[in-house]
């Protein structure tokens, strides 16, 4: 029916069109604002202009300053951390000269062939650590071959040649027998026995000569044993000669290799015994009268900073050198442990006197962070202060303080490395935070 009426009256139609889209209109308004006030308060918020910022906890404790550790009583007494108080002492005043670490040249063995040969097997190699008596180098000894065939000619012609000389004993006796029966002249006689005594030299003749060679031999490294079992050896290495190690030591030097031919002037390598070497230093002309040969030296080097080698002067040289105005010095240096190495550079420390009294603290109070010695002063029961340093004079297991602490400061004496390990760990927290 409302149809028709729009039929009728077109003006109505468009009346009622219209209302219909305001509504929706009016709708869609209206959700918008809905939808938008509920998602917008999801961000974040602003604070209004009378928001006041909250004020930071002010009863929480203050952090420790940076260069402050912080450990427990019962973690001191666990990690062995002791302290000592900075005090005046006399330390022994002390000549540093600089030098450079090199092998004692009467502790090193060059191995060379005993004859020319052919080298079969190496058993040791540049850098390897060797033992008295222990092989090196197996070649074939052409020399030795050639001795060992002369040998056992030698020794067959000394046997035959006894041989000969008994035979030439045995009718001389029977001549001489009868010769006193008549049966026999007298030049019959002679003649015999000029033939025993011509045997006689030829058999020692022949046993000088199986001596010669025999000895030839023994220089080659063969014992009696090994030639008394010569006729039992059979094929081609009879003839290789073993070359062992006159001492223990390192192997230094190497210029060999399998199927080499070498000769006796050839040099196969070298072993330096390292057990004591030489530090070579160089000392002012100024100084050399407050050294001389017999005086105790201490020997540091960068590799260990804590660790102090004893050794002493061997040799003060007679010349000057112009240029430097330094004269050397041969210090010879007991290396335990074989922590010294050759071509190192060292410091010299040469005692030559007390000082007056300077503040000091344990050298194991020293540590270095950043190449700056430090040390970490007692503040209180839980706290060490790291505290930076000038160091002097290192004496008598105390290091001289120029600069940096005052007299009666405790410091670590025991553990500090563990206190320099916790500061570390503390400072790179604060970096990576």
């Amino acid at each position: 029916m409302e149809t028709d009426n729009m039929k009728r009256n077109p003006g109505s139609a468009r009346i009622a069109g219209s209302a219909r889209l305001l509504i929706a209109l009016i709708v869609g308004v209206v959700l918008g604002a809905v939808l938008y006030a509920r998602f917008a308060g999801t961000g974040p918020q602003q604070p209004s202009s009378n928001t006041v910022a909250a004020e930071p906890d002010k009863s929480a404790d203050p952090a420790p300053p940076s260069d402050v550790v912080q450990i427990s009583p019962e973690a001191q007494r666990d990690v062995g951390i002791a302290v000592e108080p900075a005090a005046l002492r006399s330390l022994q005043n002390i000549l540093s000269a600089t030098g450079t670490v090199t092998e004692d040249p009467g502790r090193v063995a060059h191995i060379r062939p005993l004859a020319r040969g052919l080298v079969d097997k190496i058993y040791a190699r540049l850098g390897d650590r060797v033992s008295s008596g222990d092989p090196l180098i197996e070649y074939d000894n052409v020399e030795l071959g050639l001795a060992v065939g002369e040998f056992l000619n030698a020794q067959a012609e000394l046997q035959r040649s006894l041989t000969d000389l008994e035979v030439k004993k045995k009718i001389l006796e029977r001549s001489k027998a009868m010769l006193q029966e008549g049966a026999v002249a007298q030049t019959t006689y002679d003649l015999r026995e000029a033939e025993c005594k011509d045997a006689e030299a030829v058999a020692a003749g022949a046993r000088a000569t199986a001596e010669k060679i025999e000895e030839q031999i023994h220089r080659y490294g063969w014992t009696d044993q090994d030639l008394a079992n010569l006729p039992s050896k059979k094929g081609h290495n009879i003839v290789h000669s073993v070359l062992k190690a006159p001492f223990s030591g390192v192997i230094t030097s190497y210029h060999v290799a399998e199927g080499e031919t070498v000769e006796p002037s050839t040099e196969l390598l070298a072993i330096t015994d390292i057990s004591a070497l030489w530090v070579l230093a160089d000392v002012y002309e100024k100084d050399l009268s407050h050294i001389g040969s017999g005086k105790a030296v201490r020997v540091r080097v960068a590799s260990y900073p804590g660790k102090v080698f004893e050794g002493k002067i061997t040799y003060v040289a007679d010349a000057i050198d112009p240029k430097s105005r330094t004269a050397k010095v041969r210090c010879l240096v007991q290396n335990k442990g074989g922590l010294l190495k050759l071509e190192m550079f060292a410091t010299i420390e040469i005692p030559v006197g007390q000082t007056s009294p300077v503040l000091a603290v344990p050298d194991s109070s020293i540590q270095q962070i950043d190449g700056q010695p430090v040390v970490f002063v007692r503040k209180s029961e839980t706290e060490f202060q790291k505290r930076e340093v000038r160091t002097g004079l290192a004496s008598q297991g105390y290091t001289e303080i120029k600069s940096g602490l005052k007299p009666g400061e405790a410091v670590a004496s025991q553990g500090s490395f563990v206190l320099k390990t916790a500061f570390l760990r503390h400072l790179i927290g604060e970096k990576e935070g």
